[in-house]
């Protein structure tokens, strides 16, 4: 079995630098739009098994415009699974607006440490991780690991990058920390997640072990 995974197109609070988790959401730019569809073209002849998107606008929108390419034409699914993380009242606001600012570099590279609490509240990475890689499993039991077409998960930075990292045995605490594969350093981009637009995909013989095959690829946007 393998996973595609599509990070969301570029955002307005993209480019604004704001906070965008789990209770926010921002419309889709005309880059992040152009990067849909070429995505969509790229993808255009995978057949997949099925297809499924966070609920959050930003993702579905993303994953429409990618259907719309494909010449199956397959249902888009909706799993709240893939929210994006939770960052609370933090949501919505500029990264250098959160209160308190002293403690917001934490979220970026402290998730073993990090306490939603003394935050805006939210999710801790344990909770996200948890959720994430879960909602990942159960989809590849839905459509069987052992299907030759692959599945299609449409989401957000964080969710991408923190369910391969997780997925792959990268710790809790290292879970922001470079990511590094055959000694080699994996290409990331701010905060150390993928790229808008991007495919990155995973195979798994059992839902249990996993190989990365692609990560964070964005030739298709040159």
């Amino acid at each position: 079995m393998q996973i595609y995974f599509i990070r969301h197109g570029r955002t307005q609070y993209n480019l604004e630098h704001r906070f965008q988790g789990g209770r926010a959401d921002s419309p889709l730019v005309e880059s992040g739009i152009a990067g849909a569809k070429a995505a969509g073209t790229y993808l255009q002849n995978v057949e997949f098994s099925a297809v499924y998107s966070s609920p959050q606008q930003r993702a579905l929108d993303t994953a429409k415009y990618i259907v719309a390419a494909n010449h199956w034409q397959p249902e888009i699914q909706v799993d709240d699974g893939l929210r994006e993380f939770d960052f609370g009242d933090w949501d919505g606001l500029k990264e250098d607006e959160v209160q308190p600012q002293s403690y917001a570099p934490m979220i970026f590279t402290s998730p073993a440490e990090y306490q939603p609490e003394l935050a805006g509240g939210g999710e801790d990475y344990a909770t996200f991780v948890s959720r994430i890689t879960g909602t990942i499993h159960r989809l590849v039991d839905q459509v069987g690991v052992s299907n030759a077409k692959p599945l299609l998960v449409v989401s957000h930075g964080l969710v991408t990058t923190m369910t391969v990292k997780a997925l792959m045995g990268v710790p809790l605490a290292k879970l922001r920390a470079p990511f590094i594969i055959n000694g080699q350093e994996m290409k990331t981009v701010g905060h150390g997640i993928v790229d808008n637009d991007s495919l990155t995909v995973l195979s798994t013989p059992d839902n249990r072990q996993f190989e990365l095959t692609r990560w964070n690829e964005t030739t298709y946007l040159e």
